[in-house]
C-alpha cells in the first residue's frame, strides 16, 4: 500500500479531522486547537492523503534551532499495519534532513512497543525515560525519550 502515496502539508480546514483522527489513536489525543497552533507556528505537518481525498496519517514536527522534535504522529485504526506509519516517519525525517536539522527527538509511550520498535528501525536510539510522564486511566506511564542524529549543520 506504500506505493504511489500522495503526502501534503496539513492546511486549514483539517484541524477538526486530524483531532478525530488523533482521538482515535491516542488516549490523550491533540485537540483541533493544538492543530491550528501547528498552523500558526509554521511547524511542519504533513499528511498521507488517500485516494478518496481522506487523510489515512500525520504528522507534526517542531525544528527548535537546529535540531527537531517528532511531536506526534499516527496512522488510522482501520490502515494499521501497512507501512503507512513508516512511510509517514520517513517522510518527516527526510523533510528534516532537507532543513538540515542535526537531530529529532521524540518521546513515546514505554507500552507502544509497536512504535519504539518501528523507531528503532528506523534509527533513532533511546536516550532517557520520563518517568510517570504520560496519563493513563490507571494513572501515569514512562515516556521512552529517542533521538535520531542526522549530523548536517542547522535546521
Amino acid at each position: 500500500m506504500t506505493d504511489g502515496l500522495r503526502f501534503r502539508s496539513v492546511r486549514q480546514g483539517d484541524e477538526e479531522i486530524l483531532a478525530a483522527l488523533e482521538a482515535m489513536v491516542e488516549p490523550t489525543p491533540w485537540t483541533a486547537g493544538d492543530f491550528a497552533d501547528v498552523l500558526r507556528n509554521g511547524w511542519f505537518c504533513d499528511v498521507l492523503e488517500l485516494d478518496d481525498g481522506s487523510i489515512g496519517a500525520w504528522a507534526v514536527v517542531m525544528p527548535v534551532l537546529d535540531e527537531a522534535e517528532l511531536l506526534t504522529i499516527g496512522v488510522r485504526p482501520d490502515l494499521q499495519g501497512r507501512g503507512l506509519g513508516r512511510a509517514m516517519l520517513d517522510r518527516m525525517t527526510d523533510a528534516m534532513r532537507t532543513r538540515k536539522c542535526t537531530r529529532c527527538h521524540l518521546e513515546v509511550r514505554e507500552s507502544n512497543e509497536r512504535a519504539i520498535r518501528l523507531y528503532e528501525t528506523s534509527g533513532f536510539v533511546r536516550v532517557g525515560l520520563r518517568k510517570n510522564y504520560y496519563r493513563t486511566a490507571e494513572g501515569r506511564e514512562h515516556a521512552v525519550l529517542m533521538t535520531l542524529e542526522f549530523g548536517g549543520e542547522a535546521c
